[in-house]
């Protein structure tokens, strides 16, 4: 089993989460730290952190890339070097459970490709928030999730409720189907693939594992939505299954669309608008009027036209 931790530069934070890795319950692990460059170089700090670890304690090895390759690449990266037969990629900032990998290990085995359990939310300072992390399970439709082997993972994928830090997956199947790596959100279009490939999920409610929100998280530090509703687009699902991929795109096309107008990539962003799955309701709402607008402008007017008004709103 390997708890493959990608790093960039919180070393507090690096400390918890391995502090919890070396805490588990299930003795068969190996912690593997992947450090991706700043535009200045390692940090240091955790470079010389990890390496001390890592001479100190069998169990730990660290790696650095030479360039930055982004959080999908650095998956990517960790999945290749991994000598589990599953892995566990949580954030740097995140924590597990002393019995997040014995409790897996015995769901996931030997014919299972993903388990996956509920997680809690901390803050900042790793206080838990328990009325959130309970609306996250809701929010995430697992709350009336049955225990053991999922019977409809395509559509559990689609409801985007399966949570990577409080995740196994075995380990060749990322190394097969591989992370997309201009996505900051990529465990999505993954687990939807590895679905249509026929792969099996098993799920344990229990709360395995601490998610942290908070500023410097990627959640906070803007999601390249625009592409993954590109690569979700493409997927072709039965009709069984057409209101779920309708229900997760709808969710995602009005930031789409957004984010597009702001980078001033036009033809996509009227691509979206135009699209079946942007939602109706919102073409009613400012919003929707405001995209329709400048999507059906020139080019150049209506991404400016875009970014003064999203300017203004801000500013209000």
């Amino acid at each position: 089993m390997t708890i493959a931790i990608p790093t960039y530069s919180r070393l507090n934070y690096l400390k918890e989460i391995v502090a919890s890795a070396l805490a588990q319950t299930y003795s068969n692990i190996e912690i593997l730290i992947s450090q991706d460059p700043r535009p200045t170089g390692l940090d240091e700090s955790i470079k010389i952190w990890s390496e001390t670890l890592a001479r100190e304690n069998s169990k730990v090895r660290y790696r650095f890339n030479t360039h930055n390759l982004g959080l999908a690449g650095n998956w990517n990266a960790l999945a290749d070097s991994a000598q589990g037969e599953y892995l566990v990629i949580p954030g740097d900032d995140d924590r597990l459970l002393p019995n997040f990998v014995e409790l897996l290990v015995k769901e996931v085995n030997p014919d299972r490709n993903l388990a996956f359990a509920n997680h809690y939310i901390i803050n900042s300072q790793g206080v838990r928030l328990e009325i959130e992390s309970y609306q996250c399970t809701k929010r995430y439709r697992r709350e009336a999730l049955l225990p053991g082997e999922v019977q409809q993972p395509e559509a559990l994928a689609w409801q985007n409720s399966i949570p990577m830090s409080a995740s196994l997956i075995r380990t060749q199947d990322v190394q097969k189907l591989r992370f997309k790596e201009d996505l900051n959100t990529p465990e999505i279009e993954l687990f939807i693939r590895l679905a249509q490939a026929g792969g099996r999920f098993t799920f344990v409610p229990q709360y395995l594992s601490e998610y942290r929100v908070h500023e410097q998280s990627a959640t906070k530090t803007g999601l390249r939505i625009e592409r993954l509703v590109s690569y979700l687009l493409t997927i072709h699902v039965p009709s069984t299954l057409e209101s779920y991929k309708q229900d997760l795109l709808s969710s995602l096309m009005v930031n789409a669309v957004s984010r597009c107008l702001l980078e001033k990539q036009h033809c996509q962003a009227k691509e979206f608008f135009t699209s079946t799955y942007y939602p109706s309701t919102k073409r009613l709402h400012l919003v929707g009027w405001l995209q329709q607008l400048c999507t059906s402008l020139p080019s150049s007017l209506g991404c400016s036209l875009y970014k003064l008004g999203y300017q203004l709103k801000h500013y209000l």
